[in-house]
């Protein structure tokens, strides 16, 4: 199974998204981000507590998703509000957190365990379309969570996005002072 893993990141009110296609054992098979988006402070008082929502919905998820070259299975996201994505792609998504007892249950969520005990439980939730494909999708997330960390991939993603974009502010520091 392929993953594509979304996530994003911001610095100083310069937003950016990365997605990361991995196979079953959480290896590297595309990676794309999105360029700089930087939101000024109106727009931060007037889009309030949305903004990231619209932001990752609205301005990169879906894009960068259209724009890969591999195929994959499914998205995997740590955004809940993009399980509405769903109508925009052809592909099940997923959102996938901790797994917390006290959590309700309903028919569109699944526990995930690693059966070894190295990695802490998780709560895995689907779209409504993808309803009847919950328990296929959590068994084979199951499967790779026997030998892999399936949130892992998530921490990649931040860290490239970040190193990315600290890179590109040196260069233009370092462009600056050789004017």
């Amino acid at each position: 199974m392929r993953i594509a893993y979304i996530n994003f990141y911001s610095m100083e009110n310069v937003y950016r998204a990365g997605v990361l296609i991995t196979d079953e054992s959480t290896r590297p098979v595309e990676f794309r981000v999105t360029s700089n988006l930087d939101v000024d402070r109106l727009q931060e008082i007037l889009y309030g507590e949305a903004l990231q929502e619209v932001l990752y919905k609205e301005r990169f998820t879906v894009q960068l998703l259209n724009a890969l070259q591999e195929d994959y299975d499914i998205v995997l996201t740590k955004e809940k509000s993009l399980l509405s994505i769903r109508k925009e792609i052809d592909k099940p998504v997923v959102h996938i957190q901790k797994y917390d007892p006290f959590m309700p249950l309903n028919r569109l969520s699944h526990k995930v365990i690693n059966i070894h005990d190295r990695y802490e439980p998780l709560y895995i939730t689907v779209n409504k379309e993808d309803e009847n494909r919950l328990v296929s999708i959590s068994h084979q997330l199951q499967d790779m969570y026997r030998n892999f960390n399936i949130m892992e991939p998530f921490k990649r993603v931040e860290k490239a996005l970040k190193y990315i974009m600290e890179s590109e502010i040196a260069a233009e520091r370092a462009d600056l002072s050789v004017r």
